[in-house]
């Protein structure tokens, strides 16, 4: 009964988490995109409320996760990753104070795909360059997984066993922010459908945190180079992994304490949807 009480604990903070990240940054986005001289309040609430939808959207994308491991099969990682990019772009475009479920996003490896329901013109293709940094890191631990990479909507590598690091420490899996390794070898870790959610789930925490690329829209208005600006606008989205900075300021921590971490706490609870010691 203890356990079960601190698990459903546990399933309110994330769900919490996920809902109120989303409203709060689409919300103060919108203030900072608001048009000069409009009420502040009134864009907040906007960009709160839709934002808390991206937020619950994002949730249930994280949750769904967990069913390729239930049924030890590859056919939710898919869905969930529709659903998250889904939640994700609700959030921006709250966060622009763009029209509502107007403009979408998907991103896929090096690239990234923006259309509109409404503009044909809006399509648009950009190179993610943490994607390019993520695929080069990742290659150096493991193969290239053709079949994960096509299964998961993620890119993927894989090996046969534990990663150690300069450290001495050994890792399952990994996650570059837009690549990730994983042991794919059952004698070593026999559930690879547990793994492989856990690691995405720090693929999906990379894209919450590109909220706070639209935060910065103020800044490349006054960009004066025409160039640059259409660099930025046609070739190339700035993905800026500010997950880099919240994961570090969440604490690095061994075993038993690990999950201490809220970014590997919410990895673990979403990939096992159960109690985590922390």
């Amino acid at each position: 009964m203890t356990i079960t009480c601190y698990s459903q604990r546990q399933e309110r903070e994330v769900f919490i988490y996920n809902v109120g990240f989303g409203g709060l940054t689409s919300g103060i986005g919108a203030v900072i995109n608001k048009p000069k001289g409009a009420n502040w309040k009134k864009h907040f609430v906007k960009g709160f409320w839709q934002g808390s939808i991206g937020g619950l959207i994002n949730y249930s994308s994280k949750k769904t996760l967990y069913l390729n491991n239930k049924y030890q099969r590859k056919a939710f990682f898919w869905p969930a990753k529709i659903l998250h990019s889904a939640g994700t772009s609700i959030m921006q475009n709250a966060s622009l104070n763009q029209p509502f479920l107007e403009y979408w996003n998907l991103d896929y490896g090096l690239v990234r795909f923006d259309f509109a329901i409404h503009n044909k013109k809006h399509f648009r293709v950009r190179l993610l360059p943490v994607g390019i940094y993520a695929t080069i890191a990742a290659s150096r631990f493991g193969k290239f997984d053709l079949e994960n990479t096509l299964a998961t909507g993620q890119v993927v590598f894989s090996r046969k066993n534990l990663m150690t690091y300069s450290n001495g420490n050994t890792a399952a899996g990994t996650s570059f922010g837009r690549g990730l390794v994983f042991v794919n070898n059952n004698q070593v870790y026999p559930n690879k459908y547990r793994l492989l959610a856990h690691e995405i789930i720090h693929q999906f925490q990379y894209n919450d945190y590109q909220i706070f690329t639209t935060w910065l829209e103020p800044l490349g208005q006054k960009i004066k180079s025409k160039s640059i600006k259409t660099i930025f606008t046609k070739y190339i989205y700035p993905d800026i992994p500010f997950t880099l900075i919240s994961y570090n300021l969440a604490g690095r921590y061994a075993a038993p304490h690990y999950f201490r971490n809220f970014y590997e706490f919410e990895a673990e609870r979403f990939s096992t949807n159960s109690f985590v010691p922390r």
